[in-house]
């Protein structure tokens, strides 16, 4: 019961902040910071099966795709596996591309490669940053904010 009240608050948290920022920027259409809001909210409910660990920081043997994510040049390679490991959270795969960006979403999770993703995971441990957008700047931060290149402060879960 613990576990379906804290989902619920989740859920909700993330529509509501993301769509109250979102209406304000764009009012007629789907932003990055929206799409990084759901991403994040499906995340934290993945955790809560997964050891509350996301699943770049959980073994293959436990569930998660550590060891299949190693780190490059101040990223995690193969943010993919990151995505189709929580496709049960994530639902659809076109979340996954900034509406920015010239990138087409899969057609569905099986076809799933970096090539339909355009949201990056940071390595840097001095940073709270979990996640990015290298099309329109846009982060998202370990403690649910998000902020876009423009300084605006979208949400705070």
């Amino acid at each position: 019961m613990k576990n379906l009240i804290y989902l619920v608050a989740i859920v909700l948290t993330a529509t509501v902040g993301c769509k109250k920022s979102d209406e304000q920027a764009n009012p007629n259409g789907i932003t990055c910071t929206r799409n990084l809001c759901q991403i994040y909210a499906d995340m934290r409910n993945w955790e809560i099966d997964h050891h509350d660990k996301p699943p770049y920081l959980l073994s293959t043997n436990e569930g998660g795709v550590m060891e299949l994510v190693t780190e490059k040049d101040g990223m995690r390679q193969n943010p993919h596996l990151i995505f189709q490991v929580m496709s049960n959270e994530l639902v659809n795969p076109l979340l996954l591309v900034c509406p920015q960006d010239s990138k087409t979403a899969a057609k569905d999770w099986q076809h799933l490669t970096d090539a339909n993703v355009s949201y990056v995971f940071p390595t840097h441990s001095m940073s709270n940053v979990i996640m990015q957008c290298p099309v329109d700047g846009t982060v998202m931060l370990d403690d649910g904010t998000v902020w876009e290149k423009s300084g605006r402060h979208s949400m705070k879960f």
